[in-house]
């Protein structure tokens, strides 16, 4: 049995070599652990920020899609994290042809990023 669970973990491990390799802009990076995935963007506004975001997303998926994975949109969160106070404050980030839940804060490895 710890055989198969080590054999698991190498497997994601290869797996997120890959991911790692993947074109981001260079607005965004990806922070993985275990099967905890990340991606965190940047831009000059909300909307361009926006932008991004969907175009890494449409790169993930594609990158999914080509190892037989599948990321549940029901789990998935996106967060807006503004630097001016007015302006844009819902996006709409695609998963699966989905636009994922809006969210004030997240938790990531135990640890609540709060949007505020």
């Amino acid at each position: 049995m710890s055989t198969r669970i080590m054999l698991g973990a190498w497997s994601l491990e290869l797996l997120y070599n890959t991911l790692f390799k993947l074109e981001l802009t260079s607005h965004s990076i990806a922070i993985a652990f275990a099967d905890d995935l990340i991606i965190l963007t940047r831009g000059e506004s909300v909307v361009k920020a926006e932008s991004y975001m969907n175009l890494e997303m449409r790169k993930i998926l594609e990158w999914s899609k080509n190892n037989k994975l599948k990321f549940n949109e029901n789990k998935s969160k996106v967060m807006l994290v503004p630097q001016e106070k007015t302006g844009k404050k819902e996006i709409e980030i695609y998963l699966n042809n989905k636009i994922l839940t809006q969210v004030n804060s997240i938790e990531y490895l135990g640890i609540f990023l709060i949007a505020n």
